[in-house]
Parts: structure tokens; sequence; C-alpha cells
């Protein structure tokens, strides 16, 4: 049991590709009835991307799409289209992950669809928003963490630059956002009859996520200072802490050692006896990372060799100091915390291991069943036409 049906009984009509597709997930996994529109007969071609698939089908397709129903619609054509702005009559919200203008340019931009359904929530969701000099820049993946200074070139191979090894940001963002902002205009549009566009872009939402860098150079010029320092040389100053840093472990593993408030170093160096570490290093303010202080950072280094990670993850719980234990890769899965609380959809089910959301509520009796496999291309057609909008067999027939 893993979703929350918080969303039950909004609908959802969703024209997407690729990671915006993840939007509609987030929905899914809150309750939310998630119709994919798509154009037959290829619909979504996020099924064959990525570095993942089972049995041909990508496992971007099999997270992102999962729990959505799909109706296969030309939305150039009349009868597809009709079809279309039928089910967006009976819909609480539709979902534009294209470029942007791309449903205007079918006919069926925030305007027309506002006169089909006051209440409609449209929301947007593209590279780089609905205006700007970049709208029209075709775009996808790293490029927005790059745009917002979150990949910065590396050294490759021969001297060449080379995008960093990094977590995605922008592209996995902005579908939060635009999932939190969807359920406000939703509760907006029923206490109003009003409808609402959102424009939310994925290189927005990763500068935002670089947000203290940007502010804090925006403020070093607001002063009239130097412009601000990079984030290669931020990175700098934090390998040069000590008491808020990794140090490696007697099993050959790293934990995360964060005793910067005073309160935090005096309880470490109490717990592991050695209190003569918190006289010769005392705090100089409340919250001190120590920077730069080698012969401390030489000295815990050798403390922490002492032991394992797991023996010092329970120690920081006993002495309540805070820390964490430091993963590479998919090692978290072996972790005990993660274990006790991650949920697996069932394999059986999607053709693969995929994580549930992490969203859970704390009344186990709130949540509602796992959500189903992804679609394929219209499986849902005739069964939403039939059941939503009461078409005949006739005319679900012409649409095929």
């Amino acid at each position: 049991m893993s979703r929350v049906p918080l969303l039950e009984g909004v609908r959802v009509l969703e024209v997407a590709l690729l990671a915006p597709d993840s939007l509609g997930m987030h929905l899914v996994d809150l309750g939310a009835d998630v119709i994919k529109i798509e154009e037959p007969p290829v619909g979504d071609y996020v099924r064959s991307v990525g570095a993942v698939s089972v049995d041909g089908v990508s496992a971007l397709h099999r997270r992102w799409n999962r729990g959505k129903r799909s109706v296969a619609l030309d939305l150039r054509d009349d009868a597809g289209r009709q079809a279309f702005e039928d089910l967006v009559t009976v819909s609480d919200v539709v979902v534009e992950g294209l470029r942007p203008g791309a449903l205007a340019r079918r006919g069926l931009g925030y305007d027309r669809l506002r006169e089909l359904n006051a209440r409609i929530v449209m929301v947007s969701l593209s590279g780089f928003g609905q205006n700007g000099p970049y709208r029209d820049l075709p775009s996808h993946g790293v490029a927005y963490d790059a745009y917002a200074g979150l990949a910065p070139p590396t050294a490759g191979p021969d001297g060449f630059p080379a995008i960093p090894p990094h977590v995605s940001v922008g592209m996995h963002a902005a579908p939060l956002f635009a999932a939190f902002g969807t359920v406000a205009a939703v509760l907006h549009a029923r206490a109003t009859g009003s409808g609402t566009h959102l424009d939310v872009a994925q290189a927005d939402a990763a500068a935002w996520w670089n947000a203290a860098l940007l502010e804090q150079d925006a403020l070093q010029e607001q002063l009239g200072e130097a412009a601000g320092p990079t984030a290669t040389a931020a990175s700098g100053r934090l390998a040069e802490s000590v008491r808020y840093q990794y140090y490696k472990t007697a099993d050959g593993r790293y934990v995360l050692f964060m005793a910067t408030e005073a309160k935090f170093w005096r309880r470490f160096c109490t717990a592991v006896g050695r209190d003569d570490l918190y006289e010769r290093h005392p705090p100089r303010r409340p919250s001190d990372h120590d920077t730069g202080n080698r012969e401390l950072r030489s000295e815990l280094a050798e403390l922490f060799a002492t032991r394992t990670q797991r023996e010092w993850v329970s120690l920081f719980l006993s002495a309540d100091v805070p820390g964490a234990p430091v993963y590479v890769g998919a090692e978290v899965r072996t972790d005990p915390h993660f274990r006790a609380r991650a949920h697996w959809l069932d394999p059986a089910v999607h053709g693969m291991p995929l994580l549930a959301s992490p969203l859970l509520a704390v009344d186990a009796s709130e949540l509602a069943g796992d959500p189903p496999a992804a679609p394929t291309v219209g499986q849902h057609t005739a069964e939403v036409l039939r059941d939503v909008l009461g078409y005949p067999p006739d005319r679900i027939e012409r649409l095929f």
C-alpha cells in the first residue's frame, strides 16, 4: 500500500512526453484519475528512451506513466479534437507537458479550454517556460542543471570538457512544483469557479535549487562588492570543513559528521571519551565548522577509523549527535532505515521493481492500493470514451 487517495475524484488529462510525465505520476500517487492522451500509433516515445528497459519497454515509461489510463486521440483530427474537448468538460486539469504553445497550435489553448470549462486548470510544464528568450530552445535532461550552474564542466578524456556525474534536478524538481501548484489551483477553482493557467519551467526549478548561491551573488552585487564565489569555490570551502565533514570508518565506508553546534560537539567528545578534543578545540561561535583546522581533522580521521559505519550511526543516535551514513550509488538499498520505510511496487505487475511515492500517511488505513502498470498506447480509449463520455460503440469505432 502506497498511494494516498487525497485526490480521489480529480480527473486529469495529460498531454505530455518524457520527464513532464512525472507530474501526472505524482497526481496518480495521490489518487487522481490521470488520462494520458497519446497520438496514435506511437504515442509517448518515452517507452523507447533511456538506458534501462524491460521486455523492450523503457524503465522511464514504467515509472512515470504507471497508474495512468491511455487514450489514443489524434488532436489534429476533428473527431479526435472533439473527443478531447468533451473530456475537458468533465475534467479538472489539463497537463501540457510539451513545447510552449503546443496545444494552442491545435486550437486547444487555455482560452479555448476555459470556454469549454470555466474551472479548468491548465498546467504548462516545459523546458524554459512560456516566455523569455529561451522559450523555444529545444532541450531536455541535463540542460536545465547546466543552465542553473548545477552541472559545471569537468575535465574529461584527453582534456575535453565533460558533463560531470550528478543527480538531475530540474527535470525532477519541476514536476514536483507543478504537482503542488496543480493541487492549489484545483482547490482555488472549486472554491471560486475559476480556473488557472500555470507556467512551470524545468530550468526555473533547477535555478531555484541553486538559490542560495544566486542570492549570495545578488546580495554582493547590491552591496557593490565583487562577484560572489563560484560553485567550485564554495565546494572548496566545504571540503576544508572539519566538524561538518565525511570521515572514513573501520569497514572502509563513510559517515557524515555534523557537530557544528557547540552543544553537539561537546556531546560527541563526551560520548567517545575525548573531552580533551573539546577543550583543545573549543567552538569560536555558536555554529562552527572549524574550517581549515587540519590538526583536528587528522585526529578525527584517526578516531572515526576505529569503528564501523553502523557503529558510528548507533553512537550518533544514542548520544544525540547529528550525522548520517554516506552511500555511493544504490548502496542505500542495504540500509535498515531505507528498508523500514521504502515501498517497492510489485515487479510482477510493473515488469521491474519500482519505488513507490515517498509520500506516506501515518494512518495506514488512509492509503489506497498500488497503481497499476503503465499503459500501452490507447489501452483505455474505449473504456474512457464509453464510461466517462458515454460514447456509443459506433462512435468509438470511428476514432480508431
